[in-house]
């Protein structure tokens, strides 16, 4: 039996699978261009700087390229 306590989740919040939204605060990125965020990566986990899954990949849906971003860069259309 596993007694380890950490999961494979970061402390920040993701958005939810299928989240429709834009992708805010980056300067590469249009903020107007929305997109949906298709999955999670299986890991992003890279010891000791990272202890889980931080990032998601989108798809935007103006054009279908897929992107992989930090999930604090993504929010949600109201």
């Amino acid at each position: 039996m596993l007694d380890c306590r950490r999961q494979n989740i970061h402390r920040s919040k993701l958005p939810k699978p299928g989240a429709i939204g834009h992708i805010v605060g980056l300067s590469t990125v249009n903020p107007r261009r929305k997109c949906i965020v298709s999955h999670y990566p299986l890991c992003d986990n890279v010891l000791p700087y990272s202890i889980g899954i931080h990032t998601v990949w989108v798809r935007f849906l103006d054009n279908g390229e897929f992107a992989r971003f930090s999930g604090i860069w993504f929010e949600d259309l109201p």
